[in-house]
């Protein structure tokens, strides 16, 4: 049984790549069928079904043509020949390759209405006495009827043809759709690996960068100082360098994922821990941080949400570091409301107009690296950046200067509490 199946489909699926292979070699198995017992009839008989059958051979390549042949062969045969001959099997053959493979509904109806006009017409030339009427009519409505069937065959698997190719068509649809989608999705992973990487080396270089330049003061203006306050120095530049190393691998696994967490950042469990690390790191450039966070602000808190809010606190840190000036003081506040969670983030320093108008004072015009610095920052990779992350998760940023001085980030991010099971798959 499955030896026969699996016969059955090779041959089905040979007979739908090679059509007209198909029609050539039904064409000449008819002929040689049906040829020889045409010709028992008479030379005009047999001359009469080869016309009938041999067009076969082109019967899906011209079947409009094949049609108009047909009929008039058929013609022919009611003239010459009294009786039905074998060949008449190729009239039937050709009303179903118009029913099944034109696509215009009048040569459909033709082709239906040629093969009724010919159903009576052979009626009343094959049938014979003595109740010759009644003949007719049988025999006119036999045919009429086999014709009507096999045209409406031929309709139904045309259409089941035309509804085939609209879902090859739309599975060709779907397959570019996921091909976007893919594309898409690596896009969007690229970039959210590069806000993160750059994140991540922007805080890190800045605690780096404010250590050696400490160190390299101390050194030179300084008096002699102690080997303890070196080691804290490169400590904290060891430190913050491996950590971001560490980061920087964890954003590059994320890419190397073959299904990513992007909503959240790929990352694992967060804390109020991980927070205080943060400040800490801070607080060892020299900056001086005060926290206010509650031990459960992150408790029932989806994970994109928990590292949105760490980004907001580092970045923005990492601003009061590079703009606040030497002696300013940096409030973080991270605190549940009804809503959501609050972030704010706020410093007394100089704030950035302040350091530029410095700078420029004291050089006469903006340093090119200055103005490259200034430019990045408006690129979207800083505040407008941190606004980004937040309204893919409905939350809202506002940044700007205080009244009495310093400069202040604040954020609103809504939340929706997780189940026990929604927050063990969220962690």
């Amino acid at each position: 049984m499955k030896q026969r199946t699996f016969l059955a489909a090779r041959i089905d699926q040979w007979s739908r790549e090679h059509p007209r292979m198909l029609d050539l070699t039904l064409a000449g198995l008819m002929w040689l069928v049906l040829g020889p017992s045409s010709a028992l009839v008479g030379l005009p008989a047999f001359l009469v079904g080869t016309a009938a059958i041999l067009p076969l051979a082109v019967r899906r390549r011209f079947p409009t043509a094949v049609l108009a042949w047909s009929a008039a062969a058929f013609a022919v045969q009611l003239a010459v020949v009294p009786i039905p001959l074998p060949a008449n099997v190729a009239q039937a053959i050709v009303v179903y390759t118009v029913a099944a493979h034109v696509a215009s509904l009048p040569i459909r109806l033709l082709a239906l209405g040629a093969a009724l006009v010919g159903s009576v017409l052979a009626g009343f030339r094959w049938s014979v006495p003595p109740e010759y009427l009644t003949n007719v009519l049988k025999n006119a409505l036999f045919l009429g009827i086999l014709f009507v069937l096999i045209w409406v065959i031929g309709n139904l698997v045309r259409g089941r043809q035309a509804n085939m190719r609209a879902l090859r068509e739309a599975s060709a649809r779907l397959e570019e759709s996921r091909l976007q989608r893919e594309r898409y999705v690596a896009q969007r992973k690229r970039v959210v690996a590069a806000r993160e990487i750059h994140d991540i080396l922007a805080h890190s270089l800045t605690v780096v960068i404010v250590q050696a330049d400490g160190a390299e003061y101390a050194a030179e203006h300084a008096r002699p100082w102690d080997r303890a306050d070196v080691g804290r120095a490169f400590a904290t530049i060891g430190r913050t360098a491996r950590s971001a190393l560490t980061e920087v691998r964890g954003v590059i696994e994320v890419l190397r994922d073959a299904d990513p967490d992007l909503d959240g950042d790929g990352a694992g469990e967060l804390s109020g821990a991980e927070l205080g690390q943060l400040v800490d790191s801070v607080r060892a450039a020299g900056l001086a941080v005060d926290i206010d966070a509650e031990p459960a602000v992150f408790d029932d808190v989806p994970t994109a949400i928990r590292f949105a809010v760490l980004r907001v606190v580092r970045e923005s840190l990492t601003n009061v570091l590079k703009h606040a000036g030497p002696h300013a003081t940096a409030h973080v506040i991270v605190a549940r409301t009804q809503e959501g969670i609050m972030v704010r983030v706020e410093d007394d320093g100089v704030g950035v107009g302040a350091r530029r108008a410095d700078t420029i004072a004291d050089h006469g015009s903006e340093p090119a690296d200055t103005i490259a610095g200034h430019a990045s920052e408006r690129s979207g990779y800083g505040l407008d950046g941190m606004r980004e992350r937040l309204r893919a998760l409905g939350g809202v940023l506002e940044a700007g200067p205080r009244r009495d001085g310093g400069f202040v980030v604040a954020a609103a991010i809504p939340v929706a509490v997780l189940s026990p099971a929604g927050r063990a798959e969220g962690s």
